[in-house]
């Protein structure tokens, strides 16, 4: 396996986020290191109808640690009503999480999931999630762009 950088593991995991069709991973949004008035900038933010999946991408096992100490990983400030830590195998097992997260092991190849996630329901999550999707959105009418999303979609564009 070729040396793997932060940046690689965040582009794997929108990636797969994106193209995880008829699987529980399936999210039709997908943000990478978006930035807005919130204090956490997840690496990956999936969002389907439905529910949320935030992915943390650590390559080495200090950083793995590190992230535990991070005062917006408090149940009550979390994004994702799932939450993963996207690894390669030898930073991190399935026994080191113990606040509910989920492990993803990455290869050159695939993802795959070793621990699932608990599910967060939490009226935080929503909350902050209101925050990125208002941002999404406020992005798009500053551009110019609102009327055209507002366009009925092509009758291919409606999977997910």
């Amino acid at each position: 396996m070729k040396f793997i950088t932060h940046s690689d593991l965040v582009k794997q995991a929108k990636r797969w986020l994106e193209k995880a069709h008829g699987t529980k991973f399936a999210c039709g949004v997908v943000l990478a290191e978006f930035v807005c008035t919130l204090p956490e900038i997840p690496d990956v933010i999936g969002f389907s109808a439905h529910r949320s999946i935030v992915i943390e991408c650590k390559v080495s096992r200090a950083d793995f640690l590190g992230d535990k100490k991070k005062s917006c990983r408090h149940r009550s400030k979390q994004l994702g009503n799932l939450r993963y830590y996207l690894v390669l195998p030898h930073v991190a097992c399935a026994g080191d999480i113990d606040n509910g997260w989920g492990l993803l092991y990455a290869t050159d190849k695939e993802i795959r999931e070793v621990k699932e996630s608990e599910y967060f329901g939490a009226d935080s999550v929503k909350a902050a999630e209101w925050s990125i999707l208002y941002s999404v959105v406020r992005r798009t009418k500053l551009r110019g762009l609102l009327a055209d999303i507002q366009k009925p979609l092509a009758e291919d564009d409606m999977e997910l």
